[in-house]
């Protein structure tokens, strides 16, 4: 059952990399950032290896329950996307007891599976500083990674049924990315806080002891203790990673027990209620009718909802991190230039019209098949996201310039901030048309495979920030130089709305016409499911 589970996710990945170039290319780049970050990790280790080996012990028990950690809150976001469901078990006559061991065979071998297995090895650069500490750590990695593995498999289970409700994965996408979007700042101040003791070196080893203690942590405190020569801790340690296995053991075979006998059944979003008003407001023709439906995805589909939110957050944590990391002027008042800040949203209006209509995904045909006009689907889509993105900028501009305390410089703010969002729309909407990246299918996990976008959306990215940069750069360098000289603002503003309606207009005619060609190679692109 092991080797057979095994093969079988082997066997579906290539079946994945046959069926789709791109996914190819996704892999490639993933294995590099993984290797890199893997590189990084072992000049860490090494640096502090050599320059303070005592708080290589400590770093490497925090480090270690995080990575653990990470398994088990990341159960969350991918449990929706296994391939490997329990559900999908239900039918054939294999216990669980059985089945459990191939799953969790299967769960370890994974690209991210691998990974954390060469990342706990690397770990051992930094137990050298004992003997009895690399041959337990040596001894105790596959104890590791199968706590990583039952730990994740049990909190999916646990919450599955909760997770199978539409509000509740609404809400957790939502909270989830904004937890991800803050973390920058989250880690700055826990770095203040830890700065700002009397002595953040036995708070630092006060934390790693605590962790050692834990089920997270306990597997990594076991070669810590013995590193520090404490026998007694390892061995009541090494009781506690014995007790976390069995115990998560047991717990995830019943979990697997009943789900295979009571599959979990995702719940839909509930009733669905006409337009009104907004059907009303819009006008009545193709145009207005693509863009009613993108507005109301962006109030059904938690996709849509969290790039609403994200146009209001993401420059409100850039200014936290600004303001945390003393970006002030004179007098210690806040730096006059966050008021360009607001323009920073012109990344995420470039991925989200970019990827509107992978965001569709088989929904698309229903474009095709009523004979959608590419110019009318590129116009409505940039109607439907620039009534929610012009509003939204335009008061992040007032708010940077009242917290700066200069009022005289809200055109310049707004020719900086409308100048690049508008460039990067138009060159979004023409790009995407031959890049609209993946997107999960409406439905299921948000965070599952093609969340991100995939390696269309990459490279659409490296196209689309020059032609915006170029666009843009006569709005952004006059409201640069009316920090000095408020009076070029109006300049700014000027260059903004002119050469930044040129682009949307030249990317909605432009995208039109190649989207009248492409209208099935996009479709079949959108709706891959490799």
């Amino acid at each position: 059952m092991v080797a057979l589970l095994i093969g079988l996710r082997w066997r579906q990945l290539a079946h994945q990399l046959g069926r789709n170039p791109w996914y190819i290319v996704a892999l490639v780049v993933s294995t590099l950032t993984a290797l890199g970050l893997l590189g990084t990790l072992t000049l860490l280790l090494v640096g502090v290896r050599v320059a303070a080996p005592d708080a290589a012990v400590v770093s490497l028990v925090i480090a270690g329950s995080i990575i653990t950690a990470g398994w088990w809150a990341g159960a969350v976001i991918v449990s929706a996307d296994d391939s490997l469901a329990p559900e999908r078990f239900a039918l054939l006559p294999v216990p669980a007891r059985k089945l459990l061991p191939g799953l969790v065979a299967a769960s370890a071998t994974t690209i991210g599976g691998i990974g954390t297995t060469l990342a706990l090895l690397l770990m051992l650069v930094g137990w050298s500083v004992s003997v009895a500490a690399t041959v337990a750590a040596i001894v105790l990695v596959p104890a590791a990674l199968i706590i990583c593995v039952l730990g994740a498999r049990v909190v999916s289970g646990v919450l599955g049924k909760w997770l199978a409700r539409r509000g509740t994965r609404d809400l957790v996408v939502t909270l989830g990315v904004l937890l991800v979007a803050c973390s920058g700042v989250l880690l700055n101040l826990l770095t203040s806080a830890i700065m700002g003791m009397s002595d953040p070196g036995a708070g630092f080893s006060a934390v790693g002891d605590a962790l050692g203690w834990t089920p997270i942590g306990a597997a990594f405190g076991v070669p810590a203790a013995l590193a520090e020569g404490r026998w007694a801790a390892a061995a009541l340690r090494l009781l506690i990673v014995l007790a976390t296995i069995a115990a998560l053991w047991l717990a995830a075979e019943r979990l697997l027990r009943t789900r295979l006998i009571a599959p979990i059944a995702e719940s839909g979003g509930g009733r669905v209620r006409s337009g009104g008003l907004l059907d009303r407001l819009l006008p009545a023709s193709p145009i207005g009718a693509v863009a009613a439906r993108s507005l109301r995805y962006r109030r059904r589909d938690p996709r849509h909802l969290v790039n609403t939110i994200m146009l209001i957050a993401f420059p409100a944590i850039m200014f936290g991190a600004f303001a945390m990391n003393g970006f002030q002027g004179e007098g210690g008042a806040i730096g006059r230039a966050v008021i360009l800040l607001p323009a920073i949203n012109a990344l995420m209006v470039s991925t989200i019209v970019q990827m509107d209509l992978a965001y569709d995904h088989d929904a698309l045909a229903l474009h095709v098949i009523s004979g959608v006009s590419g110019i009318a689907d590129r116009a409505g889509r940039l109607l439907g996201i620039g009534i929610i993105a012009v509003p939204v900028t335009a008061l992040l501009c007032v708010l940077a310039c009242l917290v700066t305390g200069s009022l005289e410089l809200l055109p310049a703010s707004l020719g900086a901030a409308f100048g690049l969002s508008l460039a990067a729309a138009g060159a979004g909407t023409l790009i995407g048309v031959y890049l609209p990246g993946r997107a999960p299918a409406p439905g299921t996990n948000p965070f599952g495979r093609g969340s991100s976008g995939g390696v269309q959306t990459l490279l659409a990215m490296i196209l689309i920030a020059p032609i915006t940069l170029l666009v843009g750069a006569p709005a952004l360098g006059f409201a640069i130089a009316a920090l000095w000289n408020p009076a070029l603002g109006w300049i700014s503003l000027a260059c903004g709305l002119v050469l930044g309606c040129a682009a949307v207009w030249g990317g909605t005619v432009l995208g039109g016409r190649a989207l009248d060609r492409r209208w099935p190679r996009v479709l079949a692109e959108v709706t891959s499911e490799s």
